[in-house]
C-alpha cells in the first residue's frame, strides 16, 4: 500500500472510530446496556464494511489505476448490498429483540458520515496527481 493510500485510509478510519466510541457512550447513557450493544454492533458492521471496501479499492487500483472509478462504484454497490443483507438478517433475528434499534440506526449513520467526511478530507489533502504529466514532451 502506498503512503498516500494509507493516509487516506487512516483519515477515514480514525474519525470514524472516534465517532463510534462517542456513539457507544451516548447510547449507553441514553438507553443503557441494550443501547451500548446496539451501537457497538453498528460501529463494527460499518467499520468492517467500509474498511474492507476501501482496502479492496486500493488493491484493485494498485494493479491498474484506470479502474479507479469502476472499483469505487463496484465497491459502493457491494458495501450497500452487504449492509442491506446484514440489516435485514439482523432485523429478523430473535437475538436482537432486546437491543435498541434507534441506537443502532443513529450510530450507524453517524459512523458512515464520519467515514465519508474523513475520507473526503484526507483525499483533498493528499495532493494526488489525476493526470500524469508526460516527461518527454516540451511545451512551446
Amino acid at each position: 500500500m502506498q503512503e498516500h493510500d494509507a493516509r487516506i485510509l487512516r483519515g477515514a478510519a480514525l474519525p470514524s472510530a472516534a465517532c463510534g466510541l462517542l456513539a457507544i457512550a451516548v447510547s449507553a447513557l441514553l438507553a443503557g446496556v441494550p443501547g451500548a450493544l446496539s451501537s457497538l454492533f453498528a460501529v463494527v458492521i460499518v467499520l468492517g464494511c467500509f474498511g474492507l471496501g476501501q482496502w479492496a479499492v486500493l488493491m484493485i487500483t494498485r494493479r491498474n489505476k484506470d479502474l479507479f472509478l469502476a472499483a469505487n462504484m463496484l465497491g459502493f454497490v457491494v458495501k450497500m448490498a452487504v449492509l442491506g443483507v446484514i440489516l435485514v438478517t439482523l432485523g429478523r433475528s430473535p437475538l436482537v429483540e432486546d437491543l435498541s434499534s434507534a441506537a443502532f440506526v443513529y450510530s450507524a449513520l453517524a459512523v458512515v458520515l464520519a467515514w465519508l467526511g474523513g475520507q473526503t478530507w484526507a483525499i483533498s489533502k493528499a495532493k494526488i496527481l489525476h493526470v500524469t504529466p508526460n516527461e518527454g514532451s516540451e511545451n512551446a
